[in-house]
Formats: structure tokens, sequence, C-alpha cells
């Protein structure tokens, strides 16, 4: 192997690298976007309707006729989350209680309550555990609720005149049952009946309608229509708008890799530069005789410009491989994890493909056009 066919290889191989490595990050940007696609299905319902003002709202009976009149909404729930203490084990721990209805299963598809007693124990607030976090309030369940009951504690506020009078609540808590929702939400979240909320704070009203669309409806129709009927006093944000923020900060770092990898791979182009350079040397008697015998100095610029782009492509089209491979091997068998038992994310795009072609291609060929120029530099020189 002669040391032309050496730089052909070294410039073949830096554009399969350039390309791999694009291939491989715009691959992982795309799996985390389809990760907090997931993360958003689960954790947020597709439409969530609250007041402008953040305080609570009064059902008045004509809510349910407004969202039925609505084609595309499968069910809604009437929610309320207060920021409580929850005093266990001689300690107070900050947690989030919500409290929701019936309906609220059929808008959130993940979670499930599993009843550990069939009624209600009055003057306690019945509450559901997370099964997640089992393990942290296991005492609770099996030791007697009734002589050691466990407390929350809420702050509220009652208004006299312009000014708000802030106050504690305690209510002596009874675990009802469990419920199952996700890791993130069993930690965080105790829930409980909507009523038994509202009975505690004396409020009759609600800060929350969480909403379920179907999968073919238009969401941002059934948005404008629930503007139309709700008016402007109410904020209404779709689940894909609470996403946005998060997809703004990944496109803004996709911008930034696309210009990152097209410097790199501008650089590891003048491989492809000098070897169609020392080509043209190596071969400066063939190109003179096809000179002399007619063929005019376009066409033998032409003949370097294809051995580029074949370089190129070849050189493209391997890296795009060995990142398909590359995915397939982790999608498969999760080798590389994040943290703890969770993969890498990854995902195969048409966009992200063709992408990583124009790139590699673009860079390839404007290089390919200025090194096949120098030929006539070389022929006036041999002659």
């Amino acid at each position: 192997m002669n040391i032309v066919n050496v730089i052909v290889f070294l410039s073949v191989l830096s554009l399969n690298v350039s390309t791999l490595s694009l291939s491989i990050i715009l691959f992982v940007f795309s799996g985390l976007e389809n990760l907090n696609e997931k993360y958003y299905q689960i954790h947020y319902p597709d439409i969530i309707l609250s007041s402008n003002k953040g305080d609570l709202f009064v059902d008045d009976g004509t809510i349910k006729k407004k969202i039925k009149s609505i084609k595309g909404i499968i069910a809604f729930s009437k929610t309320m989350e207060k920021k409580v203490f929850l005093h266990y084990n001689n300690q107070k721990y900050f947690i989030s209680l919500k409290g929701v209805d019936t309906e609220y299963e059929k808008v959130m598809k993940k979670f499930k309550k599993i009843d550990l007693k069939n009624t209600l124990s009055p003057g306690y607030l019945n509450v559901y555990l997370g099964w997640s976090s089992m393990g942290f309030y296991f005492p609770i369940i099996f030791r007697n609720q009734i002589k050691n009951p466990s407390k929350i504690l809420f702050f509220s506020y009652k208004k006299n005149h312009n000014t708000f009078i802030p106050f504690f609540i305690q209510r002596k808590i009874f675990i009802k049952g469990i419920f199952q929702f996700s890791q993130k939400m069993d930690i965080e979240y105790l829930f409980c009946n909507l009523s038994e909320l509202q009975n505690i704070i004396k409020e009759k009203g609600i800060q929350t309608l969480e909403i379920k669309i179907h999968k073919e409806a238009d969401i941002q129709k059934i948005k404008k229509n629930l503007i139309e009927k709700f008016g402007s006093k109410f904020n209404i944000i779709t689940r894909i708008e609470k996403e946005k923020a998060f997809y703004k900060v990944l496109n803004t770092e996709k911008i930034f890799v696309y210009f990152l990898f097209s410097l790199m791979t501008l650089i590891t182009g003048f491989n492809l530069f000098n070897a169609i350079f020392i080509l043209q040397l190596d071969k400066i008697k063939e190109l003179f005789t096809l000179w002399n015998i007619g063929f005019s100095l376009c066409k033998i610029k032409t003949i370097f410009l294809y051995i580029g782009f074949l370089i190129t492509i070849f050189g493209c089209l391997s890296g795009l491989f060995m990142a398909y491979i590359t995915y397939f091997i982790q999608n498969q068998y999760q080798i590389i994890k994040v943290i703890g038992k969770i993969p890498l994310p990854v995902k195969v795009t048409m966009v992200d493909s063709c992408i990583v072609i124009s790139i590699i291609l673009t860079i390839g060929a404007i290089i390919s056009f200025f090194s096949s120029r120098r030929i006539n530099g070389i022929i006036s020189d041999y002659k």
C-alpha cells in the first residue's frame, strides 16, 4: 500500500468518524426529546384550566355542560393541590397533597388507587400513599393509626377587609389506601378525595380542571373552544405548551451541536483536500497525457471532483451505518446507563439522518470543488 492509498483511507476514516459522532449525538437528543414527551404524557394532563389570578373558582354547575359541549374531550377532573407539612416520626416533611375527584383516573391513565379500607374514618383526613414510597411509610400502615395518628399541617389564610391573615390547620391522617402513578409522583405526593380537602380548608372552590382529550383530536382547536366557553378569566395551558421550555433549550443545544460538528467536519475535511492534491501529484503524468490528447482541463477537474464525491459519500454512508449499529446495540441491550438502571435514550429519525447526510455531503462537495481547481497550477508547473 503506497502513501496515496493511506491518505485516501485516512480521509475516508475522518469523514466516517465525523458522521458517526454527529449521528450518535443527534440520536441521543431525539431520544431525550422522546423521553421528555413520555414524561409529560405520564405526569401532566392534555389540558389544564385554572384561574388567571391563581385563586380558587367555584363550580356553579355550568362547567360540566360547557366541557361536554366540546367534541374531542374524553374526561375531565376537578383537582386542588396544597403544600403541607407531614408530621411523622417526630419530624416534619414538606410534601404536596392533591385532592382529586373520581374522574381523575380517567384523565391520568397511569394513576391507580387501591383501597385498604372500604369506609372513611370520620374526623381524619383519609389519604393515599404512593406505591414507590411504601418503604418510608411502612410503619404507619401497620401500627394502630387511631392511638398513634400522624398529622398534616396546612397553611392557609382568611381575608379580613383588604388584608390576608395567615393561619394553620392541623388534621390527623388515616391511611385509606395506596396509589400507583410514577416513581416521582409516588414519592413527592399524597392523594386524597377533593371533597375532604375542601371541607378542611372550608373552601368549596376548585383549583384546576385537568382534561383528557382523544388521541386524534386537535388540541389547539379544543383549547380555542375552551377559551370561547370560559372566557379570558381562565388560564388554559396544553401539555405541548408546558413542553415548549424544554424543547427550546433542546433545540438551542442542537443548533450548537450542528455548528460545532460542522466546524469539526470542515477541519477533518482537509484530509480530503490533501488526499485529492496528493492523488493529482501522483497521477500527473497520466493527466498530462490526457491533456495532450485533447482532454480539456474542465473534464480533468471533473474526474477529481467525482473522486472527492466518492470519498465523501463512502465516508458518510459508512459512518451513518455504524451509527445505526450503535443505536441498535444500545436500544436492544441498553449497555450505557444514565442513572441507576435508566438506559441512555436514543432514537433514530429520518430528519436527523437527512441533516447529517446534508452537512457531510455539503462540506465534502465544497472541499472537492476547491481541491479539483488546483489542477490548473499542477499542469502548468509540469509543463
